[in-house]
């Protein structure tokens, strides 16, 4: 029988079909034995040449715990080099209240950048600040590397910001204060340190008002923890707030000064009320809600005069014949009248004429965050409200 060779295109299609099937075979067996790893950003090694920088990080979270408002945690994260060249470390962002410092440990860099020799290793402290007024925190911070296969790392790190004190009421709110009555007011001063606190200081900040307010303190009792849990200790602080307490507004601040084992707190609590009794104010130029006089700015060319009334009322108002003590600015010019009886002899008036003229000197005193404000002191001879300080707001202009 003759030999016959086969068809020539029957022969190109079932070598092409071997082909395709042969390299299909080949890239899917290199495809599996290629690893891959979630959160890594890696390069197939055959594609590098020469020795690589490996970075090895034991650990990339941190818990601190509890940290106290104002206290500053840190943890040192290590990184080792277990490649065969050069690991170069950069510091990259991180979250608003989280600190990166300068690498430590052995290689060569700026601060802001380390290199690392293969074998060697640095770390790298993630420092935090406690802020705000409490609550968990979850910071972040980055380092980039050289390494191919893991070129960024991100450090973590959480907790808890307690605060250091608090004080229930946070501030001191009084009504009704009367220059002739005595008040006595209580308020829980709590601290959250491991420690318990010891009581250096208590007082007042105003020195005017320390003769008028005294401040003591003591343990508070187990009930009163128990009202606030995460508590560890604090104080129950009492203000006894004498007779002759000057009338208007009272603000200044209750200053607690206590330590722990390992830190020294200053509390600030704000106390504010209204001290009213026999004696009233009334007046164009009187600002009923600020309780201050306010003239605002005042040419002195032009010149300035107007009328503030003194009323008087209770058993002591025939009693009451001010004195002039001090004013301020010096260029404000006071006079006072004769006491005058209104009303069917029930309430005592006495006017008050305050002027600026031409011979006034220039002054700021318009009760802002730049000038501070003026008065005028009266001694009234009243027995419950001997002094009267009355707050001006004036500035004396060309």
């Amino acid at each position: 029988m003759p030999f016959r060779l086969p068809n020539p295109w029957l022969v190109a299609a079932v070598a092409a079909l071997i082909g395709s099937l042969t390299g299909g075979g080949t890239a899917l067996l290199r495809a599996r034995s290629t690893p891959l790893r979630s959160g890594s950003l890696r390069t197939d090694s055959s594609d590098q040449s020469g020795p690589r920088a490996q970075v090895d990080v034991p650990e990339t979270h941190f818990n601190f715990g509890r940290v106290s408002v104002g206290g500053t945690g840190n943890h040192n994260f290590l990184l080792r080099n277990t490649g065969m060249a050069p690991l170069v470390l950069t510091k990259g962002a991180t979250s608003c209240t989280c600190t990166v410092s300068d690498f430590d440990g052995g290689g060569t860099g700026d601060g802001s950048s380390k290199t690392v020799p293969p074998g060697g290793q640095t770390s790298v402290r993630i420092e935090w600040k406690g802020k705000g007024s409490g609550g968990a925190f979850r910071q972040r911070a980055t380092i980039f590397t050289n390494d191919p296969a893991r070129p960024e790392i991100a450090f973590e790190i959480e907790g808890d910001v307690i605060p250091s004190w608090k004080a229930v009421p946070a501030m001191i709110g009084l009504s009704g204060l009367s220059p002739g009555e005595s008040t006595a007011v209580t308020f829980n001063l709590y601290t959250y340190a491991k420690d318990p606190p010891e009581l250096k200081t208590i007082r007042v900040s105003s020195a005017e008002l320390a003769e008028k307010i005294s401040v003591t303190a003591e343990p508070l009792s187990t009930e009163a923890l128990a009202a606030e849990p995460a508590a560890t200790g604090g104080f129950l602080v009492r203000l006894n707030l004498a007779t002759g307490l000057p009338l208007g507004k009272l603000r200044t601040d209750v200053e607690a000064s206590f330590g722990f084992a390992d830190e020294e707190v200053v509390a600030t609590i704000p106390l504010q009320g209204v001290v009213t009794g026999d004696l009233m104010l009334v007046g164009p130029a009187w600002d009923r809600r600020s309780k201050a006089v306010r003239l605002g700015t005042v040419s002195r060319q032009k010149g300035m005069v107007t009328k503030l009334f003194l009323t008087v009322k209770g058993d002591a108002r025939d009693q009451v014949k001010p004195v002039l003590k001090e004013v301020i600015p010096a260029g404000l010019h006071v006079e006072i009248d004769e006491p005058a009886s209104i009303g069917g002899g029930g309430v005592v008036r006495i006017g008050l004429t305050l002027s600026i003229s031409a011979d006034s000197p220039p002054a700021n005193n318009l009760c802002t965050s730049a000038a501070s404000g003026g008065r005028i002191v009266l001694e009234t001879g009243h027995p419950d409200s001997p002094e009267l300080s009355i707050p001006v707001c004036v500035a004396i202009a060309e």
